[in-house]
C-alpha cells in the first residue's frame, strides 16, 4: 500500500516495530544487537521478523526528510 508522504511521517513517528528494509530505508542501525520476532511490521504492514524502532535510531533518519518535504 502507497501511502502520502503525511501519512508515512505519522506511520514513522508512531512506529514501535520495525522490519529490516523499513529499519535500513527510513532509519539508522544503532544496535550491536537487538531482539527480533515475528509480528507485522508499523510501516509497511507486511507479517515478517521484525524489532523495535529504537534499532534504528527511530526512524529519525526518514522523519527528518519527510518533514522537510512536507513543509508548506
Amino acid at each position: 500500500m502507497k501511502h502520502s508522504k503525511k501519512q508515512l511521517l505519522k506511520l514513522l513517528k508512531e512506529a514501535y516495530a520495525v522490519c529490516h528494509p523499513c529499519g535500513v530505508e527510513y532509519g539508522i542501525c544503532s544496535s550491536g544487537s537487538s531482539t527480533m520476532w515475528n509480528g507485522n511490521c508499523d510501516v509497511c504492514g507486511k507479517q515478517t521478523t521484525i524489532t523495535e524502532a529504537r534499532d534504528y535510531g527511530y526512524l529519525l533518519r526518514g522523519i527528518r526528510s519527510l518533514t522537510k518535504a512536507t513543509k508548506p
